[in-house]
């Protein structure tokens, strides 16, 4: 509630179902419906501007983004209903997928009121707690414009762990540039030197894959991913006329990335 004095202030009610995420390139629209049911106030048709901030509910409570403001008139005993607009990153989603693990996604509002008229001025907290069934709805109404983001990890300070990264932002960089077999290129000379701080034992075409070791696995991981990587160099009758996407581009570059994730850092 907006409360401005003793006997003026708005009621703020907030469906926690009436949500809505409209997708975008990397960052994406959340549209959150508030009423706002004012009593007291000395006239009719006045005008208020409202600001909010979103933030993640406790115990992990930090801020997510701020609304787009926005100007309305109000009057007494009637509804007046608004819709708050917040841009979220891919990355930010995928922060809140993960605190939710699962559940009802729990998010606070701050809200601020103010009427230049008085120059008065109010803020309220309040709680939302957004059904899981709703919001992974909503998520998969963005399609394909919400993906999976992976962060490159940055173990050490030097050597084949660092080296790896370097090539992998390398490899981001020419996916960028549209340059996609210089960019599996670039995800193949991390793998080398993923393989190199790995330690994963070699394997044979003759093995008993069902008596593989779980480091023997994760090379055969390794073996396909790089064998894979290795056609962009179009070096042999094979592989001269071979042609990857830039989805291509992006699993493998993800492949690299997961593979590094799965190498213990340094001194672990």
């Amino acid at each position: 509630m907006l409360q401005f004095d003793t006997t003026q202030y708005v009621e703020i009610r907030i469906d926690p179902t009436q949500i809505n995420l409209a997708a975008g390139f990397d960052v994406h629209r959340l549209s959150i419906t508030a009423e706002l049911l004012p009593y007291g106030l000395e006239y009719d048709n006045m005008r208020c501007e409202v600001t909010a901030e979103l933030y993640v509910s406790s115990p992990s409570w930090r801020w997510l983004t701020t609304a787009t403001p926005l100007r309305v008139s109000v009057t007494n005993h009637s509804r007046t209903s608004l819709q708050l607009a917040f841009a979220l990153t891919n990355q930010q989603l995928l922060s809140l997928e993960e605190h939710r693990a699962g559940q009802d996604l729990l998010l606070e509002l701050q809200i601020r009121g103010f009427f230049q008229t008085w120059l008065a001025s109010a803020e309220s907290r309040e709680s939302i707690r957004v059904p899981a069934s709703v919001w992974q709805t909503e998520l998969e109404r963005l399609g394909t414009s919400f993906g999976f983001a992976l962060a490159i990890p940055l173990h050490a300070p030097n050597g084949a762990q660092r080296d790896a990264a370097v090539y992998l932002q390398d490899a981001r960089r020419l996916l960028h540039d549209g340059e996609f077999d210089k960019a599996i290129g670039s995800a193949r000379q991390a793998m080398e030197r993923i393989l190199a701080s790995a330690g994963w034992p070699s394997i044979s075409k003759n093995d008993d894959l069902l008596q593989r070791s779980q480091a023997q696995r994760w090379r055969a991981i390794y073996k396909a991913a790089f064998d894979q990587a290795s056609g962009a160099e179009h070096a042999d009758e094979v592989t001269k006329d071979f042609s990857y996407s830039r989805g291509e581009a992006e699993a493998l570059i993800g492949i690299a990335a997961s593979l590094l994730r799965a190498v213990p850092a340094p001194g672990m």
